[in-house]
């Protein structure tokens, strides 16, 4: 037999056999679809239809922007608004040491007092030269008024006088270095010279830090330096959850070449010393007034990129991740820029609903 004709029927008797196999089905020529659950050849499980789809419902919420205050949040660190090291510029045994450690001290307050017996003594005889040189050029003045003294006479005994004011002032200074004195207000924090040591010029005698004002340092990038102005006002919030306000007193004109970031210095009133240096605090500044959108801290979220902000329809009803950057924080939510003026924001579903997809809004104007 030739093989084409062999090939012929073997095709005939398949679909003979087909044919049958399905006539004795029951439902006649059905044939019920089934999905499975695994591909038969690897055994492994098929990947799930995923639950987000285009024109799936979405809640969103309607949001209009206010102008209000913006604020810059930074992190910052309370320090001493002023240090000084007080050092001698004389020499002399510590004779005397009233400042107490950890107390509070005025501007001129004894801190170390050094023996200025012979200081003194050169005082008095300075005060009595000086007086003697007074009694001559008043004499010569006398003199020269009776036609009994040439004014060169008169502008000799001046000179002498002139001089001997000038000796006695010399010699007042010279007493007062002995009684090294506070700077400024503040705490005297360290004693570093006691009663019986030595001073000679430049011996640091002790410590003193200003607290009021204190001064809370902190860093910006260079995007958020640029906003800060002088005199900006600033709330500070500590950590137990006191506050306090102050204003922006320096920003840098240069950044750290380690971090690249622009130290800010915000001032802040401290009468009763309630803020320690070292305390960690939370810094806003104010940097003017602008557009922004009030929303739930539940609805803020990332894209890939790490950054922050919150996903909304856009034109078509196509969702958008916009980044965000929250100006002000209040106890029934927060306050972000970085949204079109008017926007439905997605108010349910934030991470499953994903940008570039198409959606059906439903619209909740509920309370904030």
């Amino acid at each position: 037999m030739p093989r084409w004709l062999t090939i012929i029927l073997g095709a005939v008797a398949i679909v003979a056999v087909v044919l049958g196999f399905r006539a004795m089905m029951p439902g006649g020529q059905k044939i019920a679809t089934v999905q499975a659950e695994t591909v038969p050849t690897l055994d492994k499980p098929m990947a799930a239809t995923g639950s987000v789809r285009d024109g799936m419902q979405v809640v969103v919420r309607r949001s209009v922007a206010e102008v209000r205050p913006l604020f810059l949040t930074l992190s910052g660190r309370s320090e001493a608004a002023r240090t000084a090291t007080v050092k001698s510029e004389t020499s002399g045994t510590v004779v005397s040491a009233p400042a107490v450690e950890g107390r509070q001290v005025d501007k001129g307050d004894i801190l170390c007092g050094l023996d200025g017996a012979a200081r003194a003594a050169k005082v008095r005889e300075a005060d009595a030269a000086a007086a003697q040189k007074q009694l001559d050029y008043n004499a010569a003045v006398e003199l020269q008024a009776k036609g009994w003294a040439s004014p060169a006479r008169v502008d000799i005994t001046k000179a002498a006088l002139d001089s001997a004011k000038a000796a006695l002032e010399v010699a007042k200074l010279d007493f007062a270095k002995t009684q090294i004195r506070a700077p400024f207000p503040g705490v005297f924090e360290k004693r570093l010279s006691d009663v019986g040591d030595f001073m000679s010029p430049g011996t640091s005698c002790g410590t003193v830090v200003e607290l009021d004002p204190i001064v809370v340092i902190g860093e910006a990038s260079e995007k958020s330096a640029g906003l800060i102005h002088l005199d900006a006002p600033a709330k500070l919030k500590l950590a137990d959850g006191s506050e306090a306000s102050g204003s922006v007193r320096y920003v840098a004109k240069t950044a750290d070449p380690q971090t690249r970031a622009y130290r800010v210095e915000v001032e802040v009133a401290n009468h009763e010393g309630s803020i320690p240096v070292g305390r960690i605090a939370e810094v806003r500044i104010q940097t003017g007034q602008g557009d922004a959108h009030k929303v739930n801290p539940a609805l803020l979220t990332t894209d890939d990129q790490g950054r922050i902000g919150v996903r909304y329809l856009d034109v078509g009803g196509v969702v958008s991740f916009a980044p965000a950057d929250v100006v002000d924080e209040t106890p029934d939510g927060v306050w972000i820029t970085g949204l079109p003026h008017e926007t439905l924001i997605v108010a349910e579903g934030q991470d499953g609903v994903k940008p570039g997809l198409r959606v059906t809004p439903v619209i909740r104007d509920a309370a904030r």
